[in-house]
Formats: C-alpha cells, sequence, structure tokens
C-alpha cells in the first residue's frame, strides 16, 4: 500500500468518525424523544411509576448491548502478516464500534430530557459528542500506534 492510498484510507476513517457522532446523536435523540411521548409523565406520582418497568428494562438491555460491544471490540486486534487493507478495515470497525459505545454517554441526558424537557440536558448532550468526537479523532499516528500494539 503506498502512502497516497494509506492517507486516502485515513482521511475516509476520521469522515467516518466525525459523521458518526451527529447521526447516533440524532438516532438517540428520535428514540429517545419517541419513547418519551409513550411515556407516562405527569404531575401525578401514579403516571410516572407506570414509566418505572420501561426504564429498569433499558437500564439492563443498554449495559448488556454495551458489554457485549466491548467484547466484540477488544477481539478486533492489528495482525502485521495481514494485508494493509484488511488492517485498515478492522481499524475503521474498531473506531465505529468505540464511538457507538462512547455515544452512549450522552443517553442519560436524552432521558433526562425526555422527563423534564431542559434545554440544557439537548446542549449538553451535544457537547459531550462534540468533545468525545473532537478527543477520539483518529490519525494516522493513532492508526500506527494500534497497528504496533
Amino acid at each position: 500500500m503506498d502512502n497516497l492510498a494509506f492517507q486516502q484510507a485515513i482521511r475516509r476513517i476520521r469522515w467516518v468518525h466525525w459523521l458518526h457522532y451527529p447521526l447516533q446523536g440524532l438516532l438517540m435523540g428520535g428514540v429517545v424523544l419517541l419513547a418519551g411521548q409513550r411515556a407516562a409523565v405527569g404531575p401525578t406520582l401514579e403516571p410516572r411509576l407506570a414509566t418505572w418497568p420501561v426504564l429498569l428494562l433499558l437500564g439492563g438491555v443498554v449495559p448488556l448491548l454495551g458489554v457485549l460491544a466491548y467484547l466484540v471490540f477488544r477481539r478486533l486486534r492489528a495482525n502485521i502478516r495481514r494485508p494493509a487493507q484488511e488492517n485498515l478495515r478492522i481499524y475503521l470497525g474498531r473506531i465505529f464500534l468505540r464511538n457507538s459505545l462512547l455515544s452512549l454517554a450522552a443517553l442519560p441526558l436524552l432521558a433526562s430530557y425526555a422527563v423534564t424537557h431542559q434545554v440544557f440536558d439537548l446542549v449538553a448532550c451535544a457537547g459531550v459528542l462534540a468533545a468525545l468526537a473532537w478527543q477520539l479523532a483518529p490519525s494516522a499516528k493513532s492508526y500506527q500506534q494500534w497497528l504496533l500494539r
């Protein structure tokens, strides 16, 4: 693999990375807003008690899916003997899984917005996703470090 093809592959990985966070944020926001419309939220205690079983189910399913995704993430390892294209494809999958897992950190803020309708929760959620995207942007150096581990 020549230098130009490598740089193009890294640019494509960065493009997928930067596109991933807004798309997952919109997806999570849409799901939470749809679920929030169906949630029983009101001034009395009875409607809020009806929402707890669903919240407990989500509280159990999301960490379970996160653990499964983390286990797959850990198995995606570099191998110097593989062709360069395959290592780049595995690195892209690893970046995608990492971004998916870390984007779940904004889910409690979205759930809080669905219950309280405070705009600060949406702004904080967008801030968390932007900070994650900025801090974890892939580069040629991070790819090479992953390859050498």
